[in-house]
């Protein structure tokens, strides 16, 4: 039996599911039919998505909190040594280290939070259409380990604009999509630059 990773919560599941059997998200329908129409807005995502999100998902976020516990590690523990030694300077230098630390980290923590909102925001908020998938390919502008993503390029029309969105994956993107595919996608009415695949692809 074949199965598919839910892109919602990772969970593996048949294939031929149309809804993961862990957190009920609705699973990818590759091929003609885009699969049931997304429920209106404001919607409610899959127990754990969100947090997935803001954490997992996000390598801005992680580094951010470790960039911070490592300046107020430095900011408290450097100044107390050099007071406690009579090391003025030393004690100066620790809370300046600690503080340039703290700042990184509060503003990767901001980014990553700010990037994951976006990323967020269509699929709770998003206007439903149908759209299709013009192309796959793998995404070389993006390096991690050696490893490139794969891009996923889909058109949609808002009006009577037609619009291209682009959804990043590390799954094995031809085996859950290919050009030609049905799709439904979300955009923002205020702007439909800011648009998603639903069900994302993980």
């Amino acid at each position: 039996m074949e199965f598919i990773a839910c892109p919602w919560c990772t969970q593996r599941n048949p294939a031929d599911a149309l809804e993961c059997r862990k957190c009920g998200g609705p699973l990818p329908v590759p091929g003609i039919d885009p699969g049931p129409e997304p429920p209106p807005p404001p919607r409610t995502l899959p127990k754990g998505y969100k947090s997935r999100m803001y954490w997992k998902n996000s390598p801005m976020t992680t580094i951010g909190i470790v960039f911070a516990i490592v300046g107020l590690s430095i900011a408290c523990v450097f100044p107390a040594i050099g007071i406690a030694v009579g090391l003025v300077p030393f004690a100066c230098a620790g809370g300046f280290f600690g503080m340039a630390f703290g700042i990184i980290g509060a503003a990767m923590l901001y980014s990553g939070i700010k990037t994951a909102r976006g990323k967020l925001r269509p699929y709770e908020f998003g206007i439903a259409t149908p759209g299709e998938i013009i192309d796959i390919y793998r995404d070389t502008t993006v390096e991690v380990n050696g490893r490139n993503p794969w891009a996923v390029q889909y058109l949609f029309e808002v009006g009577s604009e037609s619009i291209e969105g682009k959804s990043i994956t590390w799954k094995h993107a031809p085996k859950l999509q290919k050009a030609g595919n049905h799709v439904w996608v979300l955009y923002m009415p205020d702007d439909p630059e800011q648009n998603a695949l639903y069900p994302p692809l993980g």
